[in-house]
C-alpha cells in the first residue's frame, strides 16, 4: 500500500509540471530540470509522509528509488494523457 503513495504523488506531479511548464513558457532543458525539481521535491515529500525519511537518517538510496518510482508515474500518466488526445 505505501507503493500507492508515491504512484499518486507521481499522478499529481503530472498537472503540476505541466501548469508550471504552461505559465513560465519553459521548453527543452528547461522543462526537463522542472521536471527532475518537482520530482525531486515530491519524491521528499512522500518519503516524509511516509515516515520512511526523518532528517537524521537521509539516504540518497531511499531518494533515488522513490524518485524513480515517482518519475516513472508521472512519465507514465503523462503518455496516457497524451494518447487520448
Amino acid at each position: 500500500m505505501e507503493e500507492g503513495l508515491y504512484w499518486l504523488t507521481g499522478a499529481i506531479g503530472v498537472p503540476l509540471i505541466q501548469w508550471l511548464k504552461n505559465h513560465f513558457r519553459l521548453q527543452d532543458r528547461q522543462a526537463v530540470w522542472l521536471t527532475v525539481t518537482v520530482s525531486v521535491g515530491l519524491a521528499l515529500s512522500a518519503l516524509f509522509a511516509e515516515s520512511e525519511l526523518a532528517l537524521t537518517d537521509f539516504t540518497w538510496g531511499n531518494l533515488l528509488a522513490v524518485f524513480g518510482q515517482i518519475l516513472a508515474a508521472a512519465t507514465l500518466a503523462y503518455k496516457l494523457l497524451l494518447s487520448e488526445t
